[in-house]
Protein backbone atom coordinates (compact mmCIF):
# COMPACT_ATOMS: atom_id res chain seq x y z
CA UNK A 1 0.00 0.00 0.00
CA UNK A 2 2.99 2.50 0.87
CA UNK A 3 4.21 1.79 -2.87
CA UNK A 4 0.90 2.37 -4.78
CA UNK A 5 0.62 5.36 -2.48
CA UNK A 6 3.61 6.93 -2.99
CA UNK A 7 3.10 6.24 -6.84
CA UNK A 8 -0.80 7.71 -7.17
CA UNK A 9 1.00 10.80 -4.78
CA UNK A 10 3.45 11.28 -8.05
CA UNK A 11 1.11 10.86 -10.60
CA UNK A 12 -1.24 13.70 -8.98
CA UNK A 13 1.50 15.70 -8.60
CA UNK A 14 2.73 15.91 -12.23
CA UNK A 15 -0.89 16.12 -13.41
CA UNK A 16 -0.95 19.12 -10.99
CA UNK A 17 2.16 20.50 -12.69
CA UNK A 18 0.92 19.80 -15.88
CA UNK A 19 -2.03 21.81 -15.90
CA UNK A 20 -0.01 24.47 -14.45
CA UNK A 21 2.80 24.12 -17.28
CA UNK A 22 1.94 26.98 -19.13
CA UNK A 23 2.31 29.73 -16.20
CA UNK A 24 5.50 27.60 -14.67
CA UNK A 25 7.18 27.80 -18.55
CA UNK A 26 6.20 31.74 -18.71
CA UNK A 27 7.88 32.48 -15.19
CA UNK A 28 11.03 30.51 -15.72
CA UNK A 29 11.45 33.09 -18.38
CA UNK A 30 11.13 36.07 -16.50
CA UNK A 31 13.98 34.75 -14.46
CA UNK A 32 16.06 33.61 -16.93
CA UNK A 33 15.90 37.23 -18.81
CA UNK A 34 16.40 38.74 -15.30
CA UNK A 35 19.08 36.25 -14.33
CA UNK A 36 21.10 34.82 -17.39
CA UNK A 37 19.40 34.02 -20.56
CA UNK A 38 22.07 31.25 -21.42
CA UNK A 39 20.20 29.79 -18.70
CA UNK A 40 17.86 28.00 -21.30
CA UNK A 41 21.51 26.15 -22.81
CA UNK A 42 20.70 23.67 -20.18
CA UNK A 43 19.72 20.48 -20.83
CA UNK A 44 16.53 19.75 -19.22
CA UNK A 45 15.95 22.65 -17.32
CA UNK A 46 12.37 23.03 -17.34
CA UNK A 47 12.06 19.37 -15.95
CA UNK A 48 14.70 20.48 -13.45
CA UNK A 49 12.99 24.00 -12.02
CA UNK A 50 9.34 23.05 -12.91
CA UNK A 51 9.02 21.74 -9.07
CA UNK A 52 10.56 24.53 -7.75
CA UNK A 53 8.99 27.03 -9.34
CA UNK A 54 5.55 26.52 -8.95
CA UNK A 55 6.63 25.92 -4.79
CA UNK A 56 7.68 29.68 -4.91
CA UNK A 57 4.77 30.37 -7.39
CA UNK A 58 2.19 28.75 -4.80
CA UNK A 59 4.15 30.82 -1.91
CA UNK A 60 4.25 34.18 -3.48
CA UNK A 61 0.45 33.97 -4.69
CA UNK A 62 -0.76 33.19 -0.91
CA UNK A 63 1.63 36.60 0.37
CA UNK A 64 0.11 38.52 -2.31
CA UNK A 65 -3.60 37.44 -2.35
CA UNK A 66 -3.30 37.70 2.19
CA UNK A 67 -2.72 41.89 2.14
CA UNK A 68 -5.06 43.55 3.91
CA UNK A 69 -7.51 45.56 1.68
CA UNK A 70 -8.96 46.81 -0.60
CA UNK A 71 -10.39 49.87 1.27
CA UNK A 72 -12.09 52.93 0.52
CA UNK A 73 -9.37 55.83 0.48
CA UNK A 74 -11.63 59.17 -0.28
CA UNK A 75 -10.57 61.58 2.10
CA UNK A 76 -14.11 62.02 3.29
CA UNK A 77 -13.90 58.20 4.65
CA UNK A 78 -10.74 58.73 6.81
CA UNK A 79 -12.34 58.88 10.32
CA UNK A 80 -15.12 55.84 9.21
CA UNK A 81 -11.90 53.44 8.01
CA UNK A 82 -10.09 52.22 10.91
CA UNK A 83 -7.24 51.06 8.69
CA UNK A 84 -6.86 54.74 7.20
CA UNK A 85 -7.11 56.28 10.39
CA UNK A 86 -4.46 54.03 12.13
CA UNK A 87 -1.73 54.60 9.17
CA UNK A 88 -2.53 58.47 8.84
CA UNK A 89 -3.13 61.28 11.39
CA UNK A 90 -6.16 62.96 9.64
CA UNK A 91 -7.98 62.98 6.30
CA UNK A 92 -5.48 65.85 4.55
CA UNK A 93 -2.75 64.41 5.64
CA UNK A 94 -3.65 61.24 3.46
CA UNK A 95 -4.83 63.36 0.67
CA UNK A 96 -1.55 65.32 0.54
CA UNK A 97 0.13 62.26 0.48
CA UNK A 98 -1.76 60.35 -2.73
CA UNK A 99 -1.84 63.96 -4.41
CA UNK A 100 2.31 63.95 -4.47
CA UNK A 101 2.72 60.56 -5.97
CA UNK A 102 3.72 60.48 -9.49
CA UNK A 103 2.64 56.94 -10.17
CA UNK A 104 -0.65 57.76 -8.95
CA UNK A 105 -1.58 60.85 -10.85
CA UNK A 106 -0.25 59.01 -13.96
CA UNK A 107 -2.87 55.86 -12.78
CA UNK A 108 -5.54 58.26 -12.17
CA UNK A 109 -4.74 59.94 -15.50
CA UNK A 110 -4.69 57.09 -17.96
CA UNK A 111 -7.72 55.25 -16.21
CA UNK A 112 -10.88 55.08 -18.58
CA UNK A 113 -13.62 57.57 -18.02
CA UNK A 114 -16.60 56.65 -16.12
CA UNK A 115 -18.76 57.52 -13.08
CA UNK A 116 -16.82 55.93 -10.06
CA UNK A 117 -13.55 55.56 -11.59
CA UNK A 118 -10.50 54.53 -9.30
CA UNK A 119 -7.35 53.64 -8.89
CA UNK A 120 -5.93 50.49 -6.67
CA UNK A 121 -2.73 51.11 -4.84
CA UNK A 122 -0.27 49.08 -2.21
CA UNK A 123 0.42 51.18 0.43
CA UNK A 124 3.42 50.45 2.53
CA UNK A 125 4.52 52.08 5.53
CA UNK A 126 6.85 51.30 8.99
CA UNK A 127 4.77 50.81 12.50
CA UNK A 128 6.83 52.28 14.91
CA UNK A 129 6.08 51.37 18.82
CA UNK A 130 6.73 53.64 21.26
CA UNK A 131 6.27 53.71 25.46
CA UNK A 132 4.84 56.72 26.83
CA UNK A 133 3.38 57.63 29.73
CA UNK A 134 -0.65 59.06 29.23
CA UNK A 135 -3.99 59.24 30.90
CA UNK A 136 -5.95 56.13 31.25
CA UNK A 137 -9.89 55.86 33.22
CA UNK A 138 -9.77 53.41 35.74
CA UNK A 139 -13.36 52.87 36.84
CA UNK A 140 -14.48 56.28 37.56
CA UNK A 141 -10.60 57.39 38.42
CA UNK A 142 -8.50 59.42 36.34
CA UNK A 143 -5.07 58.40 36.01
CA UNK A 144 -2.21 60.43 35.32
CA UNK A 145 1.75 58.85 34.30
CA UNK A 146 0.54 55.71 33.27
CA UNK A 147 2.19 53.84 30.92
CA UNK A 148 1.31 52.66 27.46
CA UNK A 149 2.60 51.51 24.56
CA UNK A 150 1.78 54.17 21.07
CA UNK A 151 1.63 53.39 17.58
CA UNK A 152 2.65 54.89 14.59
CA UNK A 153 3.55 54.79 10.88
CA UNK A 154 6.41 56.83 8.66
CA UNK A 155 7.67 56.74 5.85
CA UNK A 156 4.46 55.93 3.59
CA UNK A 157 5.03 54.73 0.43
CA UNK A 158 3.20 53.81 -2.87
CA UNK A 159 4.65 50.65 -4.22
CA UNK A 160 2.80 50.15 -7.05
CA UNK A 161 -0.60 51.51 -8.64
CA UNK A 162 -3.37 49.64 -11.24
CA UNK A 163 -6.87 50.36 -12.73
CA UNK A 164 -8.12 47.29 -10.88
CA UNK A 165 -6.85 45.08 -7.81
CA UNK A 166 -6.69 42.20 -9.51
CA UNK A 167 -4.39 44.07 -11.90
CA UNK A 168 -2.56 45.29 -8.39
CA UNK A 169 -1.95 41.99 -7.17
CA UNK A 170 -0.89 40.68 -10.51
CA UNK A 171 1.73 43.69 -10.61
CA UNK A 172 2.91 42.75 -6.79
CA UNK A 173 3.60 39.08 -7.83
CA UNK A 174 5.96 40.24 -11.27
CA UNK A 175 7.56 42.25 -8.18
CA UNK A 176 7.65 39.27 -6.15
CA UNK A 177 9.43 36.93 -8.89
CA UNK A 178 11.94 40.38 -10.19
CA UNK A 179 12.59 40.13 -6.08
CA UNK A 180 13.63 36.33 -5.99
CA UNK A 181 15.83 37.00 -9.28
CA UNK A 182 17.82 39.89 -7.81
CA UNK A 183 17.79 37.68 -4.57
CA UNK A 184 20.07 35.24 -7.38
CA UNK A 185 22.28 37.91 -8.39
CA UNK A 186 22.77 39.53 -5.21
CA UNK A 187 23.84 36.24 -3.76
CA UNK A 188 26.64 35.93 -6.64
CA UNK A 189 27.67 38.69 -5.81
CA UNK A 190 27.79 38.26 -2.22
CA UNK A 191 29.87 35.30 -2.66
CA UNK A 192 32.14 36.99 -5.63
CA UNK A 193 33.36 39.44 -3.13
CA UNK A 194 33.33 36.74 -0.23
CA UNK A 195 35.91 35.13 -2.85
CA UNK A 196 38.22 38.23 -3.72
CA UNK A 197 38.46 38.68 -0.06
CA UNK A 198 39.81 35.73 0.60
CA UNK A 199 41.92 35.75 -2.13
CA UNK A 200 43.78 38.87 -0.59
CA UNK A 201 43.84 37.41 2.59
CA UNK A 202 45.70 34.15 1.25
CA UNK A 203 48.16 36.61 -0.69
CA UNK A 204 48.97 38.44 2.49
CA UNK A 205 48.95 35.43 4.85
CA UNK A 206 51.68 33.72 1.85
CA UNK A 207 53.53 37.05 1.39
CA UNK A 208 54.28 37.26 5.57
CA UNK A 209 55.18 33.47 5.22
CA UNK A 210 58.09 34.00 2.34
CA UNK A 211 59.48 37.06 4.05
CA UNK A 212 59.95 35.12 7.12
CA UNK A 213 61.48 31.92 5.29
CA UNK A 214 64.00 34.18 3.38
CA UNK A 215 65.40 35.58 7.00
CA UNK A 216 65.23 32.31 8.65
CA UNK A 217 67.62 30.91 5.30
CA UNK A 218 69.74 34.76 5.91
CA UNK A 219 69.34 35.70 2.38
CA UNK A 220 68.74 39.33 1.91
CA UNK A 221 65.30 41.41 2.12
CA UNK A 222 64.61 44.74 1.56
CA UNK A 223 61.10 44.23 4.22
CA UNK A 224 60.88 45.13 7.57
CA UNK A 225 62.27 42.50 9.95
CA UNK A 226 59.43 39.66 10.88
CA UNK A 227 59.47 38.30 14.58
CA UNK A 228 57.45 35.45 14.68
CA UNK A 229 57.12 32.41 17.37
CA UNK A 230 57.45 29.05 15.96
CA UNK A 231 53.79 28.90 17.48
CA UNK A 232 52.68 31.78 15.37
CA UNK A 233 54.52 30.48 12.52
CA UNK A 234 52.22 27.31 13.25
CA UNK A 235 48.99 29.03 13.15
CA UNK A 236 49.86 31.07 9.71
CA UNK A 237 50.61 27.60 7.68
CA UNK A 238 47.37 26.19 9.71
CA UNK A 239 45.72 29.97 8.51
CA UNK A 240 46.62 29.45 4.76
CA UNK A 241 45.31 26.17 4.82
CA UNK A 242 41.88 27.08 5.90
CA UNK A 243 41.59 30.21 3.24
CA UNK A 244 42.80 27.81 0.90
CA UNK A 245 39.93 25.55 1.27
CA UNK A 246 37.30 28.17 2.07
CA UNK A 247 38.90 29.71 -1.57
CA UNK A 248 38.30 25.87 -3.09
CA UNK A 249 34.41 26.00 -2.28
CA UNK A 250 33.66 29.78 -3.50
CA UNK A 251 35.95 30.17 -6.14
CA UNK A 252 33.03 31.71 -8.70
CA UNK A 253 36.06 34.24 -10.79
CA UNK A 254 33.84 32.52 -13.80
CA UNK A 255 30.48 31.38 -12.43
CA UNK A 256 29.27 28.37 -15.02
CA UNK A 257 25.85 28.09 -16.25
CA UNK A 258 25.01 25.61 -13.84
CA UNK A 259 26.19 27.38 -10.95
CA UNK A 260 23.50 30.22 -11.85
CA UNK A 261 21.28 27.07 -12.06
CA UNK A 262 22.61 25.99 -8.46
CA UNK A 263 22.04 29.28 -6.69
CA UNK A 264 18.31 29.81 -8.46
CA UNK A 265 17.47 26.26 -7.07
CA UNK A 266 18.72 27.37 -3.90
CA UNK A 267 16.73 30.76 -3.42
CA UNK A 268 13.47 29.08 -4.94
CA UNK A 269 13.53 26.73 -2.66
CA UNK A 270 13.88 28.62 0.16
CA UNK A 271 11.27 31.25 -0.83
CA UNK A 272 9.32 31.29 2.21
CA UNK A 273 12.20 32.18 4.37
CA UNK A 274 12.56 35.05 2.27
CA UNK A 275 9.33 36.30 1.51
CA UNK A 276 7.14 35.94 4.73
CA UNK A 277 3.52 37.42 5.71
CA UNK A 278 1.98 37.92 9.13
CA UNK A 279 -0.89 39.17 9.84
CA UNK A 280 -0.99 42.04 12.45
CA UNK A 281 -4.40 42.74 14.81
CA UNK A 282 -4.43 46.24 16.99
CA UNK A 283 -6.98 46.61 19.56
CA UNK A 284 -6.53 50.58 19.27
CA UNK A 285 -7.97 53.94 20.58
CA UNK A 286 -8.33 57.19 19.08
CA UNK A 287 -5.05 58.20 19.65
CA UNK A 288 -3.52 54.82 18.38
CA UNK A 289 -3.08 54.02 22.31
CA UNK A 290 -2.64 49.59 22.01
CA UNK A 291 -5.46 48.95 24.65
CA UNK A 292 -4.93 46.44 27.45
CA UNK A 293 -6.66 43.10 26.95
CA UNK A 294 -10.10 43.61 29.09
CA UNK A 295 -11.04 46.92 26.99
CA UNK A 296 -9.47 45.68 24.00
CA UNK A 297 -12.40 43.25 24.00
CA UNK A 298 -14.89 46.00 23.47
CA UNK A 299 -13.38 47.29 20.44
CA UNK A 300 -13.21 46.14 16.88
CA UNK A 301 -9.38 45.21 15.70
CA UNK A 302 -7.40 46.96 13.33
CA UNK A 303 -6.44 44.18 10.51
CA UNK A 304 -3.25 44.99 8.94
CA UNK A 305 -0.41 42.92 6.88
CA UNK A 306 3.07 42.83 7.34
CA UNK A 307 5.34 41.62 5.10
CA UNK A 308 9.20 40.35 5.43
CA UNK A 309 11.51 40.50 2.67
CA UNK A 310 15.11 39.46 3.02
CA UNK A 311 17.45 41.98 4.13
CA UNK A 312 15.02 44.26 4.09
CA UNK A 313 13.32 45.81 7.50
CA UNK A 314 9.35 44.83 7.99
CA UNK A 315 6.69 46.82 6.67
CA UNK A 316 2.81 47.58 6.90
CA UNK A 317 0.98 46.84 3.38
CA UNK A 318 -2.73 47.88 2.90
CA UNK A 319 -4.62 47.89 -0.48
CA UNK A 320 -6.46 51.29 -0.96
CA UNK A 321 -8.75 52.51 -3.59
CA UNK A 322 -8.34 55.77 -4.28
CA UNK A 323 -11.07 57.22 -6.32
CA UNK A 324 -10.17 59.65 -9.38
CA UNK A 325 -11.60 63.06 -7.64
CA UNK A 326 -9.38 62.40 -5.03
CA UNK A 327 -6.37 63.01 -6.77
CA UNK A 328 -5.16 66.75 -8.62
CA UNK A 329 -3.87 65.75 -11.94
CA UNK A 330 -0.31 67.28 -12.24
CA UNK A 331 -1.17 68.19 -16.02
CA UNK A 332 -4.24 69.85 -14.50
CA UNK A 333 -2.83 72.11 -11.47
CA UNK A 334 0.05 73.29 -14.43
CA UNK A 335 -3.10 74.51 -16.74
CA UNK A 336 -4.27 76.21 -13.37
CA UNK A 337 -1.24 77.89 -12.78
CA UNK A 338 -1.01 78.90 -16.17
CA UNK A 339 -4.60 80.93 -16.29
CA UNK A 340 -3.78 82.23 -13.06
CA UNK A 341 -0.24 83.74 -14.30
CA UNK A 342 -2.19 84.99 -17.29
CA UNK A 343 -5.16 87.02 -14.90
CA UNK A 344 -2.42 88.87 -12.92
Amino acid sequence: MGLIRRVLRHYLKQKHLQSHQAEINTVIEQLFYEINPRLSFLTGYQETLSGPVWKALKHIHHVIDSIAGPVDAATRQWNSTPALRTLFANGQEMGRFFKRDPSLRNCIATAQPGNGASCHVMIASTMQVRKVLGIAMRGDIIQREVPQTQISFTDHRIVASAGSESGLREKLKAFALEFVAHKVLANIEAARSECEGLEQELALLRARMRVKLRQDSGKACLCDRIECSEGEMAEICSLIREKETLLAQTAIHQPTLQYFMDQLLLVLNNVEKLLQIHEVSLHLDNMNILLDTPEADAVKPVELTEVQRAGHPARIMLIARVPRDEVLIHDDMAARIDDALKQL
